[in-house]
């Protein structure tokens, strides 16, 4: 399996808890050591190859974030310096993953991923104005460069600004047609506020791509739920794999097709093996299904 340098991704159908910022967040411009010739980006690697297989592979070949931990944990950097920082990112290491990017910032310094990659180490420590800096910083080493422009869009996301996120995907998505994860993070988008219209074809020829995807199939069957297709709706659902129906961005909305077609016995038994969520729309959401299937205490 190969895939490129990391693009962080909207949380499908969930709310991204924000880390309390490192204390290190800094040291990236702070930090001198001996000069060393910079890399061109000609001479770094757009991929890499993993060898794990990620339960939601559409955009695998786009960005480590499809992973879960227990995968993060088997995925091996061979060497690969910003994919070495993105696996310390991800594993909260931000002290860690700041101090490489402090080692590598003499080599890596005209790389757009590189400063993509610093950025995306703000991001999740929760530093969203450092972010902003690091992600301008990328684009002024490599205008238009679509990682960067993609993880703006997901960073105003985060702050609750879906105007300026749709700009930022929608200038993404037109400089790299072939890119999946902006064309992803629009469709996302685009079902939060219900433009099913303009998110299922996206979705649709994601999962023709992927059909296996556990995301796009929650996200089709998310787009058929709002049409109140219910029946169609549960085929998406059906071709998840069960122990995934556990996850509340997955499990709510199935046990309300259930309940709608008549199914309520199963309804029951979906929304009864649910984990409880940790995400406060989620929590009240889940209260409100439990009333509508007439569990309400």
């Amino acid at each position: 399996m190969k895939s490129i340098l990391p693009l962080l991704l909207l949380a499908a159908c969930s709310t991204t808890v924000e880390k309390s910022p490192s204390k290190n967040a800094d040291k990236v411009t702070n930090i001198q050591f001996k000069k060393e010739k910079p890399l061109l980006t000609s001479q770094v690697p757009d991929y890499y190859s993993s060898g794990v297989v990620s339960l939601n592979p559409a955009l695998q070949d786009e960005t480590t974030d499809r992973y879960g931990q227990a995968e993060i944990s088997s995925i091996k950097s061979n060497g690969d310096a910003l994919l070495e920082i993105s696996i310390k990112c991800m594993k909260e290491d931000f002290k860690e993953a700041f101090q490489l990017a402090a080692v590598h910032y003499n080599r890596y310094q005209k790389i757009p991923g590189y400063w993509n990659q610093v950025a995306n180490c703000h991001l999740n420590s929760g530093s969203h104005r450092k972010a902003l800096l690091f992600y301008n910083k990328a684009l002024e080493v490599g205008p238009n460069y679509v990682p960067a422009l993609n993880n703006i869009g997901v960073m105003y996301s985060r702050q609750g600004q879906d105007q300026k996120a749709l700009v930022a995907f929608e200038r993404a998505n037109k400089q790299s047609r072939f890119s999946k994860t902006p064309r992803y993070n629009l469709a996302r988008l685009y079902l939060v506020y219900g433009l099913v219209v303009l998110s299922l074809p996206i979705f649709q020829s994601l999962l023709n791509e992927s059909p296996k995807d556990v995301d796009l199939l929650n996200a089709m069957a998310t787009s058929h739920f709002l049409l109140s297709d219910y029946q169609r709706s549960l085929s998406f659902y059906q071709a998840i794999p069960q122990k995934e129906w556990r996850r509340s961005e997955i499990g709510l909305n199935l046990s309300i097709v259930l309940n709608k077609l008549g199914k309520r016995k199963e309804a029951l038994k979906v929304f009864d093996s649910i984990e409880t969520p940790k995400a406060a729309k989620l929590k009240n959401y889940l209260k409100s299904v439990k009333s509508q299937l007439g569990e309400a205490e």
